[in-house]
Order: C-alpha cells, then structure tokens, then sequence
C-alpha cells in the first residue's frame, strides 16, 4: 500500500487513527492551521493517500479543493461525522472519497482499510500505466529516429549502387531492394501514427479543411477531388486526416485506374453518413471487410486499419459499399453527437 497522509485538527484522533493504521501501511500526520498552508509546506512532494477529517470548519473540504486548484492529482479521502449531501457532492466532484464515520471505530475502521486498499490499487495501476506509456514513448522515439537514419544511409547508397551498375538483372535486385526500403519506411510512419493514436483529446473540426489538407499530403498523380460536405463539421481525433490520407492513398495506390475521387456529407436520422468513392475498379465482396485488417493483401501498409482505428476513438465506423468493377465506396457513419453543421446548431458539443 502507498503511504498515507493523515490530516486532522484533533492531534488525538489523528494519532488514534494512526496507530490503528501503523500496522497496515506508512503514514505521515499532519495538523493543520489553513488548508493552504498544508499544501504549501507538506504536500508538494508527496505521493501517498491523504486522509482528511471534514470538520465543521470545513477545512478537509477547503484543503481538498486547494489541492485539485494546484493540479495535484493526490489521491484523497475526506471522513465526515455525519452525512451531508452537499458535502458528498462537492467531494465526487473533486475526485475523491467520501467516509461517514458512523458508530464507534470498530465498526468504520475495517471500512476504512477496505477504501485505502482500493484508492491504492487504483493509484498503483495509474502510476504503472504512466511508466509504461514513457517507457513505449521513448522506446518508440529512439527507435525511430535510429532506424530511420539508417535507412536513409542505405537508400543513399543503392542510388549510388544503381547509378554505375549495368547489368539489367542487378539493377533488378536494386529496384526490389528500394521498394522494400520504402516499405519499411511506410511501416515506421505507421507505427508513429498509431503510437499518437488518442494522445490529444478530440475536438471539433471542418470536413472541408480535413479533406484538403489531407490531399496536400498524397500524390495524386493526376486523380480529382471532388469535395460537397460544406459546412459539416465532426468531433474527433485531431490526426483525423491521417484516416482520410489513408483513404486517398488507398484509392490512387490500389483502385485500379481512378481518375477521380468524390467526398461527401449526408445527414441521416441518428447522425450523418461520410461517404468517399472513386471510379477505380472496386473491392471484391470477399474483402470487403477484410480489407481493414491489418496488413491485408495488396492494402499492405495497413493504412485501412489505421483509419478504422482512429474513426473508432470517436464512435465512427466505416464499412465498403461500392459494387465491384465499379469503384470503392467507403460510407463512415458519424453518431449525432460528433456530428454538426458550423452556424446551424444542429448538434450540441458534447
């Protein structure tokens, strides 16, 4: 169990409670004249559980508010001598628990150790979750960065290598050796999106601006964007074009002869249906659904899956409609309230 921190403006309890809890865990006790000067002097540092005793004064309250005002993130557990609903409120709100302390302390104790075995269960998993996410983070970054510069260091020496080497067949070897490079380099660029998938919180952006910015990042190779969502606006991820890029490139690398690209918005009962369709030569019925796999077939890259993984952060699913011989056909439903169009207030921020 994590150390705790007992705070009490009656030393006597305060030390009771301490000596009914010496055997269970460490603790800190701490009397207070102001719940700001508790916070300033004894806290700064710490990361245990703080117990404090709601009295009339309210000063458990104050102190726990004074906390949450300086951003830290300590877990807390306010006793109280009787219940008192507004209290009981103000405490949820501030992210923490709330103990009545009825009856003799026999009888509340046993409650008690139950509460700081769960605050601390809870307070492990969050600090294991932290480590373990700056450990991928780092592992991940580092990993990157090295990789790639060697890539590059490899790359330039197969153009070197192409350049004097004659023989039609080496030259062969160079060309699938490149395009293995590029692939690997593909698969990195992936493994950076994903790894940045749900780090930002979501927020409101324009299908316009999505969709152009998104087609600055592909090379269309002379395939048209054509683009009618006009004010519709939707709640989501902020690498949401990284799931329209995925899509645009999907439809130039692998449609089979797409000339052009249509992008479009329809409002529907329970939200709205996005819909980007090409005129290449569609998905076979057997892969409709298969083609979000990850590293499906000829969509290696698994740019479909990563747009299906990012749409999901948000509530939206995407699903193949097109026939086949007669272009894809992607519709992403987008649920009511991730849904609106800019000046009508259509839908509410959630």
């Amino acid at each position: 169990m994590i150390p705790l921190i007992i705070i009490d403006a009656k030393t006597d309890r305060c030390a009771a409670l301490g000596q009914y809890l010496s055997g269970i865990a460490p603790y800190h006790v701490i009397t207070f004249a102001s719940p700001e000067a508790t916070v300033s002097r004894n806290l700064t540092a710490s990361s245990g559980v703080v117990i404090a005793v709601h009295e009339l004064r309210q000063n458990g309250i104050l102190f726990l508010k004074n906390l949450r005002e300086r951003h830290m993130d300590i877990p807390v557990i306010i006793l109280a001598a009787a219940y008192d609903p507004e209290a009981f409120r103000t405490v949820v709100a501030n992210r923490a628990e709330y103990l009545v302390m009825a009856g003799p302390a026999d009888t509340w104790y046993p409650v008690l150790v139950q509460l700081l075995e769960k605050v601390s269960a809870i307070r492990r998993a969050q600090d294991e979750v932290v480590f373990l996410k700056r450990k991928l983070n780092l592992v991940g970054n580092v990993t990157r960065h090295d990789v790639l510069n060697q890539l590059t260091a490899v790359g330039g020496y197969t153009e070197l290598l192409q350049m004097v080497v004659e023989d039609p067949q080496m030259k062969s070897y160079i060309g699938k050796i490149r395009s293995a490079l590029d692939k690997i380099r593909r698969q990195f660029q992936f493994a950076k999106d994903y790894q940045n998938l749900g780090t930002e919180p979501p927020q409101w952006q324009s299908l316009a601006s999505v969709i152009r910015r998104a087609g600055d990042l592909v090379s269309l190779k002379g395939v048209t964007i054509t683009g009618t969502c006009g004010n519709a606006a939707v709640f989501a991820d902020p690498i949401l074009e990284k799931a329209m890029v995925q899509l645009l490139d999907n439809a130039v690398r692998h449609g089979g002869n797409v000339s052009s690209v249509r992008i479009s918005v329809h409002d529907v009962e329970n939200g709205a249906v996005f819909v980007v369709e090409d005129n290449g030569t569609g998905v076979p019925a057997a892969d409709k659904e298969r083609i979000f796999e990850r590293g499906f077939g000829k969509y290696t890259g698994w740019g479909l899956f990563l747009a299906r993984e990012i749409l999901a952060l948000t509530g939206m699913t995407i699903t193949e409609t097109g026939e086949p011989g007669k272009g894809a056909r992607f519709e992403i439903h987008i649920p009511c309230e991730a849904y609106r169009r800019e000046g009508s207030g259509k839908a509410a921020d959630p």
